[in-house]
């Protein structure tokens, strides 16, 4: 019998496997039976397959295989990207609440009641808007100073009244014995007496409070509502009634003074204050009064940056002149706007009276780049209005609309009706400049455009425009059709007795 092998036969024998060959090579263990191998090359194959989006080059990779990856990794993030951004909308939509609309009688009565605690005074009829400049409609937000004092104001009265406990039971402690130890019963009837004398010694007394109601102002409200108001804020510790207007409603100023506004505001209506305003019951709710406020304190930060912005305008005359030339241009913006929007409403309602709404003739006056702007001669001191030609529109298409116009004020009866209506489609003769800025709408009836200006446009802008060969409907007969409605009774039957003859 063989005797086992020792400790050190078998160190020697396992040293074998890691030793040099005769031919001078070191062996290999196989890959497959190395476990720990297998985890490290598995782990790396992971690692390598995440990284393989990251790499621009892959060995086993061609270049446009390794651009294919990356394009697909692209889409792929794009689509979450957009699931994510969707369920974030449906969830917005699902979790708001239905603020009731600014023009609601609620909002109006909610927002007065706040101009009329903050001074904002009503715009008079007739009065420029640059004299609006002039005023300071809201009121500055609270300073640094004022913040501070009314964050410690509650601090400090707290810490007044914890020092006459301490200063009390020290008192009472020094009439026992030497060791005695008050029991909670004891203790919390020496705290309580003296809390009550250190307020009876020294009450709560409200801030110096500024009122900014205005003395003559115009509000629906009357004023003992905001005085009852103004008390419950400097009790409160505020110097003035005011909103942060550039920071979050969320912050405590604005929020503190928020509850407080609408709590009085609550009591204003329960007293029948708010009679005039017309509240609807099924809007006078407590999340509605919060929605409305908030939303009407958030919409006052940019003009209170306008206010400020323009109040060093006016300083110095270049500001001053400034300010006017951009007041002129903006008002010159809205009034051609407005000007515009009527004049196409009314052709709309012309189409459809004469060709029926949803025919071709309607729903191609529908597009807003159809109808040309108008402008201010600037050489005319009473200010009359030109009209600003559409180079791209053809002839046809100048003599229908023109025809709508005619016809929107041919067809009034009352005259001062008639008056405003022609005052609205005779914008004055055709400025000299046309607009070359303006284009026809997408996919529009190639045969409603000029010739000459089709002829002219680069073949990428045509591209774009994309214009339809196809005529859905004959601009000749839409105007030879609509030539008839001007025509008298008589007129139309001599024709009809010519034709019959003929026949």
């Amino acid at each position: 019998m063989s005797a086992a092998p020792t400790s050190t036969q078998m160190s020697s024998t396992q040293m074998t496997a890691h030793t040099p060959t005769q031919n001078g090579k070191r062996q290999r263990l196989d890959k497959d039976d190395d476990p720990v191998a297998n985890e490290k090359n598995g782990n790396d194959k992971d690692s390598d397959s995440d990284s393989d989006d990251d790499k621009d080059s892959d060995g086993d990779l061609t270049h446009d295989e390794v651009l294919e990856r990356k394009r697909k990794r692209a889409v792929q993030l794009k689509v979450l990207t957009q699931i994510r951004h969707q369920n974030a909308e449906i969830w917005k939509i699902a979790a708001q609440h239905p603020i009731p609309k600014p023009s609601t009688p609620l909002a109006r009565a909610i927002h007065e009641f706040a101009k009329l605690l903050m001074g904002i005074p009503r715009k008079a009829r007739g009065s420029s808007a640059l004299s609006g400049f002039e005023e300071t409609k809201l009121p500055d937000p609270p300073s640094e100073e004022e913040h501070q004092a009314w964050e410690t104001q509650k601090q400090g009265r707290e810490d007044y009244i914890c020092q006459a406990q301490d200063k009390a039971m020290e008192k009472y402690i020094a009439k026992k014995l030497p060791g005695f130890q008050p029991n909670q019963k004891q203790r919390k009837t020496v705290e309580k007496d003296a809390s009550e004398m250190a307020t009876l010694k020294k009450p709560m007394q409200p801030v110096i409070f500024t009122s900014q109601i205005l003395n003559r102002g115009r509000s629906r409200y009357p004023h003992h509502f905001g005085k009852q108001c103004e008390a419950a804020l400097a009790m409160a510790g505020f110097p003035r009634c005011t909103f942060d207007w550039e920071a979050s409603y969320n912050t405590p100023w604005n929020t503190t003074t928020a509850t407080i506004i609408l709590a009085h505001w609550v009591k204003t209506y329960d007293a029948n204050g708010a009679r005039e305003f017309g509240i609807l019951t099924s809007d006078n709710t407590a999340a509605n009064h919060e929605e409305v406020l908030r939303r009407w304190c958030t919409n006052k930060a940019p003009k209170f940056r306008d206010q400020t912005r323009n109040g060093v305008l006016l300083q110095n005359p270049a500001g001053r002149k400034k300010l006017e030339e951009n007041l002129l241009k903006t008002q010159g913006i809205i009034s051609k706007r407005r000007m515009k929007n009527k004049l196409y409403n009314a052709r709309k309602a012309q189409a459809e009276k004469m060709f029926g709404k949803n025919s071709p003739e309607w729903s191609m006056l529908c597009h807003p780049e159809v109808h040309s702007d108008d402008k201010l001669k600037t050489s005319d001191s009473s200010g009359s209005r030109q009209k600003l030609s559409l180079q791209w529109r053809s002839s046809g298409l100048d003599t229908l609309i023109d025809l709508l116009d005619q016809a929107h004020w041919r067809g009034k009866i009352i005259p001062r009706e008639k008056r405003a209506a022609k005052e609205l489609v005779e914008r004055g003769q055709y400025a000299p400049t046309p607009d070359a800025d303006r284009f026809p709408p997408k996919g529009f009836q190639l045969s409603l455009i000029s010739p000459a200006w089709y002829d002219q446009q680069e073949g990428l802008m045509l591209a774009e425009l994309a214009l339809q060969d196809n005529d859905v409907f004959d601009i000749q007969e839409s105007i030879l059709e609509f030539k008839r409605v001007f025509r008298s009774k008589a007129s139309l039957a001599l024709d009809a007795t010519g034709d019959s003859s003929m026949g």
